[in-house]
This record gives structure tokens, C-alpha cells and sequence, in this order.
């Protein structure tokens, strides 16, 4: 168990350090929905076979070679800020972690990946019943509560879903950045985070706040904690990597590209849940 003791100095540091490397697409960096009848206008685009890219709520299809956006309505004020971020997120994700996730998915068996999937779903699922209390879910809390109990034990540590196999209970994450929205909170302003990517103020906040309050802070030591949420953002990131490294080489700014693709996505998933 941890000693709780040294927490506010040493808690405080260790949570800004995760802030870059918890969940590479956890709150961003991949291309995570885009919304084909945006007011955006493609500029260009080719006969090339389309790519299939996977969100919360079903895959998408989107042609890798389109080239360039014209935005018409998203505000940006952080862009001078943002830009050089990512630029150097840009670099590090195609000289380091795309190498390292297609190396890592090829030695990596599928059910192994899925059973590390399942483990950090588990570990988050008492913060879903907190957000799911906090938005006046009672009965996603209960399930998620129960899908707690059931695959930390007979799931073996969360590795796997019994809750959902054979008791049909499935997963309803939610965030803080969800409680926020469901209070009326708007996303703010896009923001590009080191090493974590796309994302916006509301659910970067979610992101630093959650990684506090995660029960892994009250079963490991640091470093421990540190390796292991790192490890969870990069098993995350993986099946992205490729996507990524794909549509970055098809975009004339990446930049304005990868902004459009995530405001669009977050935009959607905001109707989605209004609905």
C-alpha cells in the first residue's frame, strides 16, 4: 500500500508527469471521429481506399487522401501555443512511438491485448460510478460498481470480462469531462497537449484530475504508478499508430487536419449524448 503521507509535494509532481503520458489517446492524439457533413470543405481528395478509423460510438470512414481543409467556424485563440506542441508531438510520434506500437503489436498476441484492455477498463470503473453519481445515473453507477467487484475477482485482477460475458453487464465509461458537459460546461478551447495530443480544456482537465483520483494511486508506489498508467497510454495508442502515421503523410497541414478531426468528433459525440 502507499504511504500517503509525502503525497501533497511528491503526489502533485508524479500527476503533472502521468498529465503527458496517461492515455497517448486516452483524451486525444488519435483521429478519433470525424463528421462527413461538417462545414469544413475538402479541397482535395483521390480514389484511394478508404480507411475505417474506430470511436466510441461505431467506425468511421474517411479517405486517407484528403489533403487539406478549409475551417470555417472553429475558433482557435491557443494556435500560436498549440502549433509548436505539436510539432513536437509530431516527432516523437513518428520516430518513436509508432516504431515502438508497430513492434509492440506484432509480439503482442491478441487476447494478451485484450486481457491488458480489460485490465485498465476494470481500474477505472469506480470513476465511471463516481461520474455516473455525479450526473444522476444511479443505475450506471450500480453497474458499474458491480462490473468492479465481479471482474477484480472472478476476472482475475480485471484481466478478464466475466461481468460482460456472463452476466451481460457492459461498460458505460464516463469522465469527468462528461459530468462537466452534462452540467452545461463547454469544451473551452482546443488544446494540444506533450505527448498526449489533440484535446480541449474541459477534458484536459478531466484528464489531470482523473489521473489523481485513479485507484492505481492507492494500491502502487511511485514509480510504479508512473510506469504503469504510462504503459496503459501507450497499449492505448498502439492500434492508432498506424492511422495516424497514414493520414499525417496524406494532409497538407497537419496540423488544421488533425484540429478539424477532433472537433468534429467531439462535436458529434456531444449531439450524440444530447440525443
Amino acid at each position: 500500500m502507499r504511504n500517503h503521507g509525502d503525497f501533497p509535494v511528491q503526489g502533485w509532481i508524479k500527476c503533472l508527469v502521468i498529465s503527458l503520458l496517461l492515455g497517448l489517446s486516452g483524451c486525444a492524439s488519435q483521429p478519433e471521429k470525424v463528421v462527413q457533413e461538417h462545414e469544413s470543405a475538402i479541397t482535395e481528395s483521390t480514389a484511394a481506399d478508404p480507411m475505417v478509423v474506430s470511436s466510441s460510438h461505431g467506425e468511421d470512414v474517411i479517405e486517407p487522401t484528403v489533403v487539406g481543409y478549409q475551417p470555417k467556424t472553429f475558433d482557435d485563440p491557443l494556435e500560436s501555443i498549440n502549433r509548436p506542441i505539436f510539432a513536437f508531438n509530431d516527432v516523437v510520434y513518428r520516430y518513436a512511438l509508432i516504431p515502438a506500437a508497430k513492434g509492440y503489436l506484432k509480439v503482442m498476441p491478441e487476447p494478451a491485448q485484450q486481457s491488458v484492455s480489460n485490465f485498465f477498463a476494470n481500474i477505472r470503473e469506480p470513476l465511471n460510478a463516481i461520474n455516473h453519481l455525479a450526473q444522476a445515473n444511479g443505475g450506471y453507477m450500480l453497474k458499474s460498481l458491480a462490473r468492479f467487484v465481479i471482474n477484480s475477482t472472478v476476472g482475475l485482477l480485471g484481466f478478464f470480462d466475466p461481468a460482460t460475458a456472463w452476466f451481460d453487464i457492459e461498460e458505460h465509461k464516463s469522465t469527468l469531462g462528461d459530468t462537466l458537459h452534462s452540467y452545461g460546461a463547454d469544451y473551452g478551447a482546443y488544446l494540444v497537449l506533450p505527448l498526449l495530443g489533440s484535446s480541449d480544456t474541459r477534458n484536459g482537465f478531466s484528464t489531470i484530475v482523473e489521473s489523481v483520483a485513479s485507484p492505481l494511486n492507492n494500491i502502487t508506489d511511485d514509480p510504479q504508478t508512473l510506469y504503469i498508467q504510462a504503459y496503459g497510454g501507450f497499449h492505448d495508442f498502439a492500434p492508432q499508430a498506424e492511422t495516424y502515421e497514414k493520414l499525417s503523410t496524406e494532409s497538407e497541414d497537419k496540423y488544421l487536419f488533425f484540429r478539424n478531426l477532433y472537433l468534429e468528433g467531439l462535436l458529434r459525440d456531444e449531439q450524440y449524448k444530447e440525443e
